[in-house]
């Protein structure tokens, strides 16, 4: 079969990998001038920065076995990560059972209820039990109001804004599952490609090219169409493929195919929100923290987490400089997401500056902002009956995003994992066409 691959992300490459390997012809179609999507990187000193902090844990098998099969699996680097949580003015170590006991924030009785609730959360297997209650409701239940009002509601807060009381209990025993499985010796091991994720494009996209793909970039998709073939308008040209798999999001796809996708179909998956994220860089002179994540348990900073990417590696491979992720998950109309650069940073400062009271502005060195309009899914209540399958109504037309993830955490791992299940699903519809 001759398939068509909307978008050069992580989900798109590794879908175009798969077919190759089963002897498909493959085009990929992408609207950027570089592969990658949002596990794309950019030039940074003599080296290469992920656009988006990008680190991967010890359970992520699929990863793992694609750095294998692409003769990387050299390249991987684990290091033991460091975790805080800013709380009522102040930096406390967290993540590991010490930490916890130091925590002042709770009382004992409280430590030792978020340390069994954690526990339960890592020892149940199946997610289904979660689905019918949201995380706001759970972790009260079972961890009682000061920890979830100390600990897990300003997460919450920071990542789903006002929505937050509606998200899916399921959804954060992913999150905290993912999480778990990352231990050595009781810390938090985190995984990083040598030279970023630079080094696992540039060599997905040399094979790709060996195999035979085609990619086509600078090639924004305007509309999908049906005839006898899967149709693709683009600003490059009309592309005819036996199927195609799009992994834009899921709004962007259903907009893509408003004219062939059902009425219902498509009002159906229009339920489905997703927050946006500013990603903020800052090269500093100085360290900021002693931390590599630094969670904000201060509902009233507006970004949610603090990524000191030079306390996981050593600043050495980046000039000398300290490199600060500031992680802003909102939602598009928030007033942040549509700031220019210098008014973030003025939004930002003060903030900082409460974190680490010896922080001032000529610190900085240089900024970056990355913005994306669709970062994260909401999973509410119910999500699983309005889960997108790859297959959609629409013959030889697949679609595969975030929204096909669930139950786990959207991750490289698992757009890796469902590109690979999107390819196999188009090479069995072509089985039953005898294409």
């Amino acid at each position: 079969m001759k398939i068509g691959i909307v978008g050069a992300g992580m989900t798109g490459l590794s879908a175009a990998l798969e077919l190759l390997n089963k002897g498909h012809e493959v085009e990929i179609i992408e609207s950027s001038d570089k592969i990658g999507g949002i596990a794309g990187a950019f030039k940074y000193e003599n080296t290469y920065l992920e656009k988006y902090y990008h680190h991967f844990f010890k359970s992520d098998k699929h990863i793992m076995k694609l750095m294998k099969e692409i003769d990387l699996y050299d390249e991987i680097q684990w290091h033991i990560s460091k975790m805080g949580f800013f709380s009522g003015g102040r930096t406390f170590d967290f993540g590991t059972p010490i930490s916890l006991l130091k925590f002042k924030p709770l009382p004992f009785m409280d430590k030792m209820k978020f340390g069994l609730t954690i526990l339960k959360l890592m020892g149940t297997k199946d997610y289904r039990s979660f689905e019918g209650i949201t995380a706001h409701e759970w972790i009260q239940k079972h961890a009682g109001k000061r920890v979830y009002e100390n600990v897990w509601k300003p997460l919450l807060v920071s990542k789903f804004e006002g929505q937050y009381k509606d998200i899916s209990m399921s959804w954060f025993w992913g999150k905290i599952k993912l999480r778990g499985s990352s231990k050595e010796k009781g810390k938090e091991a985190l995984g990083y490609i040598k030279g970023s994720t630079k080094t696992l494009l540039d060599r997905l996209e040399l094979i790709l090219n060996e195999k035979g793909a085609n990619i086509v970039l600078n090639c924004p998709v305007k509309n999908i169409d049906k005839r006898e073939s899967i149709i693709l308008s683009t600003a490059c040209g009309e592309f005819s493929y036996d199927a195609v798999i799009c992994t834009t999001p899921l709004p962007v796809f259903l907009k893509l195919s408003e004219g062939i996708l059902p009425k219902n179909y498509r009002e159906e998956k229009s339920n489905i929100e997703y927050t946006s994220v500013v990603c903020t860089i800052l090269t500093l002179d100085k360290p900021f923290t002693g931390y590599y994540w630094l969670n904000m348990g201060d509902e009233s900073i507006p970004f949610g987490g603090l990524i000191e990417h030079t306390n996981l590696l050593d600043k050495k491979l980046y000039g000398n400089n300290n490199i600060l992720y500031i992680s802003d998950y909102l939602f598009k109309d928030n007033k942040r997401y549509n700031m220019n650069d210098e008014e973030l940073l003025e939004e930002y400062l003060p903030h900082l500056k409460k974190i680490n009271p010896e922080f001032n502005k000529d610190m900085i060195k240089n900024m970056t902002v990355f913005k994306d309009e669709y970062a994260q899914p909401l999973i509410k209540l119910g999500y699983s009956k309005i889960k997108p399958g790859f297959e959609t109504p629409v013959k030889g037309l697949y679609t595969a995003s975030m929204c096909n993830i669930y139950p786990e955490d959207r991750g490289m791992n698992y757009a890796i994992r469902e590109g690979i299940n999107a390819a196999l699903w188009a090479i069995k519809g072509g089985e039953k066409d005898g294409k």
